[in-house]
């Protein structure tokens, strides 16, 4: 029997400028007496991570004629698209940090044991996209680049 195709889903992305700052739901943030400020990002429909490994050519002089490599360091690139949200404190902080490092957190199970959510990725803020048609919703896209290796939450 195969194997099913994994469903990819987070239940929640949050955004956050420091890495401990502690995740805050949309509605743990309203329930809050006085309401809060949430760490999640509201309004996303993609959030795309692509992981790639750069080489280095390692024989320059072969009796074959033919040159080998070998894989060195790998380089982290995000994605996140959607609709951009009047308010949404994290998505605000996204845009304040363009060119600049903060932390994206995508909890795949937020119920689960530490270390087994999700991951945390310390990216830099490339390029912070919103707009679109008049007539239609605010679109939001933006482009993160890894600063080293994912971490589990």
């Amino acid at each position: 029997m195969a194997d099913e195709p994994q469903v990819l889903y987070a239940q929640q992305i949050h955004f956050t400028v420091e890495p401990t700052t502690p995740l805050v739901t949309m509605a743990e943030a309203a329930e809050a007496a006085p309401p809060g400020t949430a760490t999640e990002l509201d309004g996303i429909m993609e959030c795309s991570v692509s992981e790639a490994a750069d080489s280095v050519d390692t024989n320059y002089y072969g009796s074959d004629g033919y040159k080998t490599n070998a894989a060195t360091l790998t380089a982290l690139s995000v994605t996140v698209s959607g609709h951009r949200i009047k308010d949404n404190a994290a998505q605000n902080a996204l845009e304040g940090q363009l060119r600049r490092i903060g932390y994206l957190h995508v909890i795949r199970d937020a119920d689960a044991t530490a270390g087994q959510r999700g991951k945390r990725y310390k990216v830099r803020v490339m390029s912070f996209e919103s707009g679109g048609p008049s007539s239609d919703v605010d679109k939001l896209t933006v482009s993160l680049t890894g600063q080293g290796a994912p971490v589990a939450v």
